[in-house]
């Protein structure tokens, strides 16, 4: 490898890739009711993702934290030191502070370790559309390509990345400030799902709206079927959080049309679940332009 690649955990990647690939993360954390405060990726441990939204469900608050300046260096520190270049692929700056914090020891290391080639790089993205520009640079990297090639790569691409999703229970974007509390009852009581986007600034944006589950999951297939690039990739990845049966049927309407395409179902992780709630289903794929 001639350079080290640090993500974070609203990556959502499986332990067994991030080893396999040599990855360095740092993790955000959440609190659930009155339990201690978890990070939402510790090598080793597994966590039980069906628990925890069951938890939400049930209403039982939920918050969460991004990660500090003082965490990144604990993490960089040793990488540095060892004399590896570093790229740093980040969460969404729209969604959490964790990119800034990371860039801001990042930066401070630059001047300790001017010999060291120090990169960062913000992915507008969550989840697997973060999880998607990782594993390209590890790619790029792999085959021999430069930091400065990857890093090109990244920020030429990041806006082809497209997220469509919907949510099912509207109360948790409006615990989150995301819609208000009016909406959420009316919208609630007639079964209107939103369907929202992370836009250009890495946001998540509405762009629509459909009346009950199986309209909103059609309705994910249908954007998809106006943005998507063939050429760009094949891959598709299908974000759940704790509804693989709807993951499923998108899976099978994508696999049904483009026949040589792979479908990536993604449990969503702790961290961004606490925001959206159970019930979200996404699709992320490179398109022609995200919005």
């Amino acid at each position: 490898m001639n350079f080290e690649i640090l993500t974070d955990s609203s990556c959502n990647l499986p332990e067994a890739t991030i080893e396999e690939l040599g990855l360095h993360i740092v993790s955000l954390s959440y609190i659930m009711g009155d339990e201690e405060e978890k990070r939402s990726y510790v090598k080793g441990e597994t966590f039980d993702l069906k628990g925890f939204y069951d938890a939400l469900k049930a209403k039982i608050p939920a918050k969460t934290s991004q990660v500090t300046p003082e965490q990144a260096r604990e993490v960089v520190r040793p990488i540095l030191e060892s004399g590896k270049d570093l790229l740093y692929v980040g969460f969404s700056s729209g969604l959490s502070g964790t990119y800034n914090a990371v860039r801001l020891a990042l930066e401070e290391f630059k001047e300790e370790f001017g010999d060291r080639k120090i990169y960062f790089a913000d992915t507008l993205a969550a989840s697997a559309g973060q999880a998607h520009m990782v594993l390209e640079a590890c790619k790029m990297r792999d085959e021999g390509k430069s930091i400065e090639d990857t890093r090109a790569w990244l920020e030429e691409n990041k806006m082809k990345l497209c997220h469509f999703f919907t949510v099912d229970d509207l109360w948790h974007l409006q615990r989150g400030g995301r819609l208000s509390a009016g909406k959420a009852l009316v919208g609630t009581l007639l079964s209107v799902k939103p369907i929202l986007i992370v836009n250009n600034e890495g946001k998540l944006v509405p762009i629509g709206k459909a009346k009950g589950r199986k309209k909103s999951l059609d309705f994910l297939l249908e954007k998809m079927s106006e943005k998507i690039d063939l050429a760009a990739s094949n891959k598709v990845y299908i974000i759940h959080s704790d509804a693989l049966g709807d993951a499923e049927y998108l899976s099978e309407q994508v696999k049904a049309k483009y026949k040589n395409f792979e479908t990536h179902i993604v449990y969503l992780e702790p961290v961004i679940g606490t925001h959206t709630g159970p019930g979200v289903c996404a699709l992320v794929f490179m398109g022609d332009t995200r919005e």
